[in-house]
């Protein structure tokens, strides 16, 4: 398990050990958006924890199908925990309408495999009854920071630059102030070690298991991406600057902004972190990597690598 501070969860008479700061009591439950199946799942979860005590919270979309308060995005922090259930996607749209202003949050998948919401939503009684019991372990996700103007955010995979109308961006790389190179690409992707699992990977970019370290991965974009090899980059602010011609640039896949000709966009790691608890034996980290790999069609299925 993770060090951690320490907090007692509360659930129906039961204390367990739960790692982050305070007495929990209140519960969030976020669902993917305008999700019939998702909705079920959330009605369901949200009266089994009501069942053992837990004053339950929802978000607005949850909360047309459910008579319960509700919390937006932006008010989550005010619980103790946050359930979310949909796909990573939900959980990127979460950290960006929140501003990655979030409690620890336990993940159900619904219909998707996932990566970072690593439990089957099937599985929900049995994995808040792990947690309950103290079978579980928290994971520290390092996000990152950018800043681009008056514009200013953080982020759980990427930020990308790309050129408008399909064009190529003509752009400078500055790695800790000191400027690396100029290139022209499609696009450029700097992820965190999260990240390097989505939109990096497709563009050959390696696979950061340590997703708590403050690490950057710089992804060049298009048919030059054989040329200009990946960055991986520790605890140092990577710059982009374009040369020529506008481009914008998209956070999460959640966020666009224009970054006009002669802007830099600075990005590093911000030294926060999201919590995401796993519990045991109903989740196995690697093998969720494994089945993802798969699923992109980056791997061959192999008997050896599923008893990762």
């Amino acid at each position: 398990m993770l060090p951690c501070t320490r907090r007692t969860l509360i659930v129906s008479n039961i204390k367990s050990t739960f790692r982050c700061g305070c007495v929990c009591t209140r519960v969030w439950v976020k669902i993917r958006g305008r999700d019939s199946t998702a909705v079920d799942w959330g009605r369901r979860i949200a009266e089994y924890l009501q069942k053992r005590g837990i004053e339950v919270y929802v978000d607005p979309i949850l909360h047309h199908s459910v008579s319960l308060p509700r919390l937006s995005e932006h008010e989550a922090r005010q619980a103790d925990l946050a359930v979310i259930i949909g796909g990573d996607g939900t959980l990127l749209q979460t950290v960006q309408r929140s501003g990655a202003k979030l409690p620890p949050i336990v993940g159900f998948t619904v219909g998707s495999l996932g990566y970072l919401l690593p439990h089957r939503v099937e599985d929900y009684a049995e994995v808040l009854e792990g947690l309950v019991s103290g079978r579980y372990s928290v994971r520290k996700v390092s996000l990152g920071e950018f800043s681009l103007g008056e514009h200013r955010g953080l982020f759980l995979n990427e930020v990308s630059v790309w050129g408008l109308r399909g064009k190529l961006i003509e752009y400078s790389l500055y790695v800790g102030g000191v400027e690396f190179f100029r290139a022209r690409s499609d696009g450029v992707i700097i992820s965190t070690p999260a990240g390097s699992t989505a939109h990096a990977l497709s563009y050959g970019g390696p696979i950061l298991l340590d997703l708590d370290k403050p690490m950057l991965e710089v992804v060049f974009a298009g048919g030059l991406s054989s040329f200009l090899k990946p960055l991986v980059v520790y605890d140092s602010p990577v710059s982009v600057r374009v040369e020529k011609h506008p481009a914008f640039v998209v956070v999460d896949g959640q966020r666009e902004l224009s970054l006009e000709y002669s802007q830099t966009i600075v990005v590093k790691p911000a030294h926060t972190y999201l919590e995401l608890i796993v519990v045991e034996p109903y989740v196995n980290p690697l093998e969720k990597l494994y089945l993802r790999l798969t699923d992109l069609n980056r791997w061959k299925p192999s008997s050896p690598a599923r008893g990762v």
